[in-house]
């Protein structure tokens, strides 16, 4: 259990708690943990761990930094609906160290900068509004392009301890299902079928089922017809060729053979041997290779800050790989004290350069 590793943590902070009955915060908290329910039912339960705040809440998420992401953004649009007791949420997310443990009780617990920098950053949020840190933003916004565009910069913030903090926001008016189209868990949404659409309305139907049985059906026919009419064809011309050689005497019999020998041979073989020479002499020229990108695909152990060019890209893990340009390339690793890894690599357009390290 007493391991470090790098997480996503959101952390959550219900408006003005504080300010109402013990009636009202009982009912308000268990209206909270209910959205909390609903918000996480499809991330498993090995990949997260829950802690109580008293007037919130930090989630942890150890697997897919999306999760944190479209949990957020689940939770922000929840607390617009229709609730017994109206509140809001100030929220916060940071992908940082952190270190799982047990509890005085032997429940899972976790400590360390990943958890207080999420604190700290959602102490900056508004009301219903969400915050990133740096790190974060880095790491998701570099597993699809569309997430880029989900986020604003919001500048630098300074807390009550004198660090300074580089937050996103989450944009207003980009919703959960907005978010959920760019990332890669849109790829295996199952789509449903709408209903009361006939057949040769439903383009998906037509796509998926009714064009390749046609094109298979007429490729079988096709080959039905060719295997037919094969037997057909190769008899009709033995009859005339038979009769042709009955018919008509030899014609090779009665040229004389001085015709023969006079006939002068073709003299193709110097133009065919000059062409080869020249082709020998002059290739065409070689075509540049197309510029295009690379990808880096980083195995770190356990954990390390990723620099390309002295620009950090991110931490690995959860970091995985990084689109760059085609090229030579500077490449650091680092870990808090640790001696760090350098490395130049040259990566070719659509090659993958797999950089492995253990610190």
């Amino acid at each position: 259990m007493n391991k470090t590793t790098i997480c996503s943590v959101v952390f959550l902070d219900i408006v003005e708690y504080s300010k109402k009955s013990v009636a009202e915060q009982i009912k308000l908290k268990n209206q909270f943990n209910a959205l909390i329910s609903l918000a996480i039912k499809n991330v498993p339960v090995t990949d997260r761990i829950i802690l109580d705040t008293g007037d919130g809440a930090a989630i942890s998420f150890q697997g897919d930094p999306e999760d944190a992401l479209l949990t957020a953004m689940k939770l922000r649009e929840a607390v617009h609906s229709d609730q017994e007791i109206p509140f809001f949420l100030r929220i916060g997310i940071n992908l940082g160290p952190v270190r799982l443990v047990q509890d005085i009780n032997k429940q899972p617990n976790i400590i360390g900068d990943g958890i207080n920098v999420a604190q700290r950053i959602m102490n900056f949020a508004e009301p219903n509004q969400i915050l990133v840190s740096r790190s974060f933003f880095e790491v998701i916004s570099c597993v699809t392009d569309e997430y880029a565009k989900l986020f604003e910069y919001q500048g630098s913030r300074t807390d009550k301890h004198v660090r300074e903090h580089e937050l996103y926001a989450v944009k207003n008016e980009i919703g959960h299902e907005d978010a959920f189209k760019a990332s890669f868990k849109h790829a295996h949404q199952v789509e449903t079928k709408p209903k009361n659409i006939p057949w040769w309305s439903n383009r998906s139907l037509l796509l998926k089922k009714v064009f390749p049985a046609t094109a298979i059906f007429l490729i079988l026919a096709a080959i039905l017809v060719k295997t037919a009419y094969e037997p057909a064809r190769q008899a009709i011309p033995q009859q005339p060729a038979q009769v042709a050689r009955d018919v008509a005497p030899p014609v090779i019999a009665q040229k004389p053979a001085e015709a023969v020998a006079a006939k002068p041979a073709p003299a193709q073989a110097a133009p065919h041997s000059r062409t080869g020479a020249n082709r020998a002499e002059a290739p065409p020229p070689k075509k540049p290779a197309p510029a295009g990108n690379a990808t880096l695909v980083f195995k770190v152990m356990p954990w390390g800050e990723i620099y390309v060019d002295g620009k950090m890209r991110g931490i690995s893990p959860p970091l995985k790989a990084i689109r760059i340009k085609a090229g030579k390339h500077e490449i650091e690793i680092r870990n808090t004290t640790l001696p760090k890894h350098s490395k130049t690599v040259e990566a070719h357009p659509g090659e993958r350069v797999i950089i492995e390290h253990h610190f």
